[in-house]
């Protein structure tokens, strides 16, 4: 068994924490993305596609031997 284990993505249950960040904070759009965004060092949410390719990956014969791992499709964050 392997899991994916993505960080902020680009999906309609962030858009409900950014809406949050912004009615408690006051914040902007652009700045409570920057917020959940600071710890990928892409600077970026991850995409659907992103999480997605990786479980591709991990379906395919490619990924054969690959087994008790944890993948993080993070942007590098830790």
């Amino acid at each position: 068994m392997n899991a994916v284990c993505p960080g902020f993505t680009d999906t309609d249950l962030v858009a409900g924490s950014i809406d949050n960040i912004m009615s408690k904070t006051g914040r902007s759009r652009d700045e409570a993305i920057a917020e959940l965004a600071k710890h990928n060092p892409q600077g970026k949410l991850v995409t659907a596609a992103e999480v997605a390719n990786a479980v591709v990956w991990l379906c395919s014969p490619g990924a054969s031997s690959v087994t008790g791992q944890t993948i993080a499709v993070a942007g590098g964050e830790i």
